[in-house]
């Protein structure tokens, strides 16, 4: 364990970290939306398909999911400065990187690199916010982060959209730099110097099994439809891999110096926030797929009207976290929780009856409902789960919150997809056509209606669930 952390009392270092802090959000929140609505561009420019081209997306949540657990190893190992400045500059390095790549295969390269040190960024940043500041700021700091990512979330598809239609793709990775700069420079002035603790030996297999293990699951089910759900590759694939993590989570639950701890999930609020937040991760990380397939593709807007559009829901996103923010200082964050929760199963539920012709004005208030309830539950679901763990765990915490968030959104991203491209054949078929879907057709377009309701009313399924968790949720002053 690193050495006793340094608390930032001086109101400048207090302001230039939650700058830092501020910033990084929305610099990893933009580095995945921003992407995500160009998938399209990226198919004409370089000449790839839609199986390829995915890789653009994975290619950077990937290695953000292999790493995450690692991030609390690094940064009690070299601390959380160096860990914290370095995965920064790293990060604006790829991003120039991207910026300037010639083929599809350098683009990919330079994304998996920069997704890298994103996971170590991520659970780094919020970990930060518990060993750096005092105790009755913290849940104010992380309500401020939330918000922020939130910003990432809102500005990035829309910025996306406007920078593809007025310049090139290019820009969507250099708009990254300015902010890696500025997080520099606030961070070296504002994050406390620690020594760290290398007396240990570095425990390279465990590295080798979690990052090995969690990435050749995840890339079992990116490419299963690819080869087959009962392909031996596939079994194989994954088999070794879960093999590799449940192996990994022996080791370090029989060790006095691990790298992931597993004790923090003796703690009841932590594991009930992690399940949670998994299905939030599991709601957000479709969206931008079917809001392609319906809005682009059946309904025929382009990536700037459907930028514009995810606009607001976004917006919404951002007054639901400053709301919570201001009542989560009044001690109701459990009542935060279950309305937010509430609201964003009953918006998801809206969009389980979409057709060709359904109003815009519709679309519109069950995706605001939707990311509304979002953003009031976000913030004190998190404050909820990580300020019920020890303060020495609280970076162990932060990295098994965001491990299993990430492993989550890629899973079940992957899985949703291929469960739209089978319903949408199901459907076609159903509806006594024949041959392969094609697109622009009107058949098309009816079954690939059919197939997003259907993705959503899975996505119905686990918020109904997870609500109900949420009456299991005891106030904070009983903690």
């Amino acid at each position: 364990m690193t050495n006793q952390a340094e608390i930032i009392t001086e109101e400048r270092r207090h302001k230039l970290f939650l700058a830092a802090v501020l910033l990084t959000n929305i610099m990893t929140m933009l580095n995945t939306t921003t992407v995500t609505i160009s998938l399209p561009s990226y198919m004409t420019i370089f000449g790839v398909d839609i199986n390829a081209v995915q890789w653009v997306s994975v290619g950077y949540l990937l290695p953000l999911g292999m790493v995450m657990p690692l991030s609390e190893y690094l940064c009690e190992r070299y601390s959380y400065r160096r860990v914290f400045l370095l995965s920064v500059a790293a990060m604006g390095i790829c991003s120039l990187c991207c910026a300037c790549s010639v083929t599809f295969f350098m683009l990919v390269f330079f994304r998996f690199l920069k997704g890298i040190a994103g996971g170590l960024v991520i659970p780094c940043t919020m970990a930060m916010l518990y060993r750096y500041i005092p105790k009755q700021l913290q849940a104010n700091y992380l309500g401020n982060a939330v918000l922020f990512q939130s910003i990432g979330v809102a500005i990035g598809p829309t910025l996306a959209g406007i920078l593809l239609q007025i310049s090139s793709w290019h820009m969507l990775f250099l708009v990254n730099l300015p902010l890696v700069l500025i997080v520099l420079w606030a961070g070296q002035k504002s994050i406390p110097a620690e020594t760290g603790n290398q007396a240990d030996s570095f425990d390279f297999v465990g590295i080798l099994q979690v990052s090995v293990g969690t990435g050749m699951v995840m890339v079992a089910f990116t490419e299963g439809d690819a080869w087959g759900w009962t392909s031996p590759l596939f079994l194989a694939c994954f088999g070794v891999g879960l093999a590799l993590v449940l192996l990994f989570i022996f080791r370090q639950t029989h060790t006095t110096h691990p790298l992931l701890n597993f004790a923090v999930l003796k703690y009841r609020p932590f594991v009930l926030a992690l399940l949670i937040q998994c299905t939030l991760a599991m709601t957000l990380g479709i969206t931008a797929i079917l809001a392609q397939i319906y809005f682009q593709t059946v309904r025929g807007y382009s990536p700037a009207a459907v930028g514009i559009f995810l606009l607001f829901p976004s917006l919404m996103m951002l007054v639901g976290n400053k709301a919570a923010n201001g009542l989560h200082k009044k001690g109701v964050s459990r009542w935060l929780i279950m309305i937010g929760m509430g609201v964003a199963a009953l918006g998801n539920m809206g969009l389980c009856g979409l057709s060709l012709d359904t109003g815009i004005v519709y679309l519109l208030l069950c995706f605001c409902l939707r990311y509304l309830g979002m953003g009031i539950l976000q913030m004190p679901l998190t404050d909820y789960g990580l300020s019920s763990v020890p303060p020495h765990l609280s970076g162990h915490a932060s990295s098994m919150y965001n491990w299993g968030k990430q492993l989550t959104q890629v899973v079940s991203t992957n899985v949703l997809t291929v469960l739209l491209s089978l319903n949408l054949t199901r459907y076609y078929l159903a509806a006594g056509n024949t041959g392969t879907p094609v697109e622009g057709t009107a058949a098309y377009n009816i079954a690939a209606t059919q197939a997003v309701n259907s993705d959503f009313f899975y996505l119905s399924v686990f918020l109904v669930i997870s609500f109900l968790c949420t009456f299991m949720i005891r106030p904070q002053n009983k903690k």
